[in-house]
């Protein structure tokens, strides 16, 4: 089966900045990014403070210099209008050939309310966003469009590939809401940090929410792993590279297939990482397909998780 890191530079997996010194300096960037590929990885993450103008401009950076590995940006629905932000994804997908996904984060203005009216609003907006986002990518003639949230004229995408672009969303959440948007939209469902248990729960529910859309086994998985020193659950690859395997295969054989990597904070640590963990993991399941969540055993040799 195929397995994939994704590198997030600096920060810890419940924030949102990136560490400033991987992209303050362009040169130093294209570096790091060239070394991420060389490594192993197959995304990198660009999740800046700075907003939609600033990802996008760092994903620029980031397809434009390297070959291979692929631009997993984030986007808060509503920042832009859908056919400018459609068309500015489309056409950086043109660039990276195909290399672009999107993460959709929760709002950030809900973060730290508990406005269940305002949280329904929110997700209604995010559905009907991610539905014109993939319209406008597939369609072949304008479309006008007029719903709760949104009223488009004319909408369309000239700057596209002859079939459409296909670019992959990647979404998280926790209520039943949440989950019912995933299930439709999703092509990757972001975890949170969490034990087997909680994972297999979690997974269970999201493939519940995407049945009735026929999209159950078509939904891939990414948990958060944190690699450095600091967080409220530090995981130290300080001890041998086969108790590192070992923690993530455990999580693979729930069902993920995609790890967002924090903590490598310098050169160093991201070549250890890839020469050490990356290779031995792949290998592991290299010929290996988990059978379902359902009947999937819980790991018992593992004990310190993420």
């Amino acid at each position: 089966m195929q397995i994939d890191f994704t590198h997030c530079p600096g920060g810890v997996a419940d924030k949102d900045e990136l560490h400033s010194s991987f992209f303050s300096d362009t040169a130093v960037a294209v570096q790091r990014l060239r070394q991420l590929e060389r490594a192993g990885f197959s995304r990198v993450l660009i999740d800046d403070m700075g907003g939609l103008l600033a990802n996008m401009d760092l994903a620029s950076l980031a397809l434009r210099s390297t070959q291979s590995i692929g631009v997993l940006v984030s986007h808060w629905p509503g920042i832009v209008a859908p056919v400018v932000a459609a068309r500015q994804f489309a056409a950086f997908d043109q660039i990276g050939a195909g290399r672009l996904a999107l993460r959709v984060p929760p709002s950030r203005d809900l973060r730290e309310t508990n406005d269940d009216s305002g949280l329904v609003a929110t997700l209604g907006r995010t559905d009907e966003y991610l539905m014109l986002l993939k319209r406008l990518w597939s369609n072949t003639q304008p479309f006008d469009h007029e719903g709760l949230f949104y009223r488009i004229h004319g909408g369309f995408v000239p700057m596209k590939a002859a079939e459409g672009a296909a670019i992959p969303l990647q979404l998280g959440g926790l209520s039943g809401s949440a989950l019912k948007i995933v299930g439709r939209h999703a092509d990757c469902f972001e975890l949170p940090v969490g034990g087997f248990d909680d994972t297999l729960r979690l997974i269970e529910r999201v493939r519940v929410a995407a049945e009735p859309f026929g999209r159950a086994q078509r939904i891939r998985f990414s948990l958060p792993v944190h690699v450095g020193e600091g967080g409220a659950q530090p995981w130290q690859l300080a001890g041998e590279p086969e108790h590192a395997v070992s923690v993530l295969a455990g999580f693979v054989e729930l069902g993920v297939s995609d790890f967002i990597i924090y903590g490598l904070e310098d050169a160093d640590a991201v070549e250890a990482f890839g020469h050490q963990i990356i290779p031995l993991l792949r290998k592991a399941f290299r010929r290996h397909e988990p059978t379902q969540a359902h009947s999937r055993k819980r790991p018992v040799v593992l004990r310190r998780v993420v």
